[in-house]
């Protein structure tokens, strides 16, 4: 049976659409069910709702320039079948095929006087009547971004409109997610379960009840949900929506690489980058300048009360070809390490470690380059060294993660606040340990080495490539040596590497040349292991990250060659160099000789 639809008439083309039994909101703004990219028009300006019986009320909500029948402007009125409105440029009516007003070849006949409620309305002629085109020749309205027509709105008790797309390819897109969030083996909470918190703190979409049962089509605020829970369980770090020609990409990433998840519908795309606006707190009208903001998930914890933690997005809009692409970082502190236990270092690292973080002095530094994991360490050290006790300040650029009981400073050199100038300012503020998110100029090592030297624990990263490569780099940056030789107690050069997936890692014979290669690692193995791919590890071979480290302790035998004027790398090498000494290198092929990475990602981090 025939179902009665809208159609539009814009200068740029035709489009129908239905109109079920629900009502449509007709603007500019985004959420509308109708979104017209028509300056006449306002951002919520009329509303059609259903009275049965082929009868539908027409009410204008107070738009700037009105709605007209018949050039007449209306409030609100009464429409049949075939009754022409128009607001701006473009012409709207509804038509019901199975109307006897309606020809045979599914044009509405106008040749009937049509009441317009208390008074009588102009009819259009024959001429006047756009014919009705076939969706797949129909010319999308919106011009600043894909065409969002052919949805329903639905309103939350939060006031936020989702959308339900009316399209074939919703139910796919749907069923690809959903079979995509089933096959991920970690299932901690489900996707009713997630709230959606603004950048205000206002709770925007709670969470649904157990058992309250799903619509045979989700809303857009619920796919929105279905993909933060896929990511949620494949401890992604990143999501990507882009625009195309006729769909948005998505993609998040897992373990550093990104993984196409589905293609989105047009009208899924558009709404889906509207509500994280909303979320967020951004111009919902501008579609292409760049555009940042934040917002927040609550969502089950894994203690048996399942107290509700906090997932944190920062929100990035950039304008492209086809639309503003979105990308969402995913700062969940429950994919890092919570202190300094959970690094996973060797026993003998640990104790190094933990030693000199109950010290009240010393620079500890972590080096390696960018993607290597540096700040996850760092937070883990900060956790680590009693922020109950001390007072512990950071200097970030930018401020990632919140810590508890920390007093963290973002840097902006916009206005004059680089890392030195904070360092100087935080030297007076009585700290017991600082955080430098960066050495990355002279003034800021030589700052930052003598408060080391003067009674504060200074933690910070340098890109340098290992442990006896940063002591270089230091002197590079003109930190004098004794301020090296008396200040810095610990250097730790780490990579990061994705970890077999242990549900089809695939068992190979090493060849000679990798035995060769492992050095000591390699003595008497007999396989490793190679990805393969299944429906657990997203088809990757790769199930989560891990890093693996070489650490440098200063001795009195090391600060001697530090401060001598003959220094070479060779020297710091045979000081330092023993059995209590794990190169980078053998750390990493230590994890393929136990089965937990491949010989091929170890290579790439270190280089070999």
């Amino acid at each position: 049976m025939a179902e009665t639809y809208l159609l539009i008439t814009t200068p740029q083309g035709r489009k129908q659409i239905p109109l079920g039994n629900q009502p449509l909101t007709i603007g500019r703004h985004a959420d509308n069910k109708l979104v017209l990219a028509d300056n006449m028009a306002s951002r919520f300006h009329c509303v059609i709702e259903p009275k049965g019986g082929n009868r539908w009320v027409l009410r204008d909500l107070n738009s700037s320039n009105g709605t007209t029948i018949g050039g007449k402007r209306i409030g609100t009125v009464t429409l049949g079948t075939g009754q022409p409105f128009v607001i701006g440029t473009t012409t709207l009516s509804i038509v019901d095929p199975t109307s006897p007003a309606t020809k045979a070849d599914g044009r509405p006949d106008l040749s009937a006087t049509i009441s317009g409620g208390e008074e009588e309305l102009e009819v259009l002629t024959e001429d006047d009547v756009v014919e009705v085109v076939d969706d797949d020749q129909a010319i999308a309205m919106d011009t600043d971004g894909p065409d969002m027509s052919a949805i329903d709105v639905e309103t939350d008790d939060a006031g936020i409109t989702g959308v339900t797309p009316n399209s074939e390819d919703a139910g796919k897109f749907e069923q690809t997610l959903e079979v995509l969030a089933e096959s991920l083996p970690s299932k901690p909470f489900g996707e009713n379960e997630i709230s959606l918190v603004s950048s205000r703190g206002q709770l925007m979409h709670a969470a649904r009840k157990s058992g309250s049962g799903k619509s045979q089509q989700r809303e857009a605020v619920d796919i929105l949900r279905l993909i933060l829970l896929i990511c949620t369980r494949s401890r992604a770090s990143d999501i990507h929506l882009e625009p195309k020609t006729d769909y948005f990409q998505l993609r998040i990433r897992v373990d550093g690489l990104l993984v196409d998840a589905a293609r989105v519908p047009n009208e899924y795309g558009v709404k889906l980058a509207a509500i994280v606006k909303v979320l967020s707190d951004i111009d919902i009208s501008q579609r292409t300048s760049v555009q940042e903001g934040h917002f927040a998930a609550k969502v089950p914890g894994p203690d048996a009360q399942k107290t509700p933690r906090r997932i944190d997005y920062r929100v990035s809009f950039a304008p492209g070809m086809f639309g503003q692409k979105l990308v969402l970082r995913i700062f969940d502190a429950n994919n890092a390490p919570l202190d300094v236990t959970q690094l996973q270092l060797p026993s003998s690292m640990l104790i190094g470690v933990q030693r000199e973080l109950q010290k009240e002095a010393g620079m500890l530094l972590v080096c390696g380059p960018t993607g290597s994991g540096k700040t996850t360490t760092l937070y883990a050290l900060v956790r680590s060294s009693d922020v109950t006790h001390r007072n512990v300040v950071t200097i970030e650029d930018p401020v990632e993660v919140q810590i508890e009981g920390v007093t963290q400073m973002p840097v902006d050199e916009t206005q004059g606040k680089g890392f030195a100038t904070l360092l100087r300012s935080v030297l007076r503020q009585d700290p017991d340990a600082i955080l430098v998110g960066e050495i990355r100029d002279p003034e800021t090592a030589r700052t930052a080495m003598q408060a080391a030297i003067t009674g504060h624990l200074v933690f910070s990263t340098v890109h340098t490539t290992s442990t006896i490569g940063t002591v270089f780099r230091l002197l590079d940056l003109g930190v004098e040596p004794y301020l090296i030789a008396q200040g810095l107690h610990v250097v730790i050069a780490q990579r990061l590497v994705r970890q077999l997936c242990q549900f089809c890692k695939k068992p190979v014979r090493p060849t000679a040349d990798q035995i060769s290669t492992m050095g000591r690692a390699g003595e008497g193995v007999s396989q490793i292991f190679v990805a393969r791919g299944c429906t657990r590890c997203l088809g990757t071979g790769y199930a989560g990250r891990r890093a693996f480290f070489e650490m440098l302790r200063t001795t009195d035998e090391l600060r001697d060659v530090i401060t001598s004027p003959n220094r070479t790398m060779e020297e710091i090498k045979r000081v330092v160099g023993g059995d209590n000494f794990m190169m980078l290198d053998q750390a990493g092929f230590q994890l393929v000789r136990e089965g937990l990475a491949s010989f091929d990602e170890i290579e790439q981090a270190v280089g070999k």
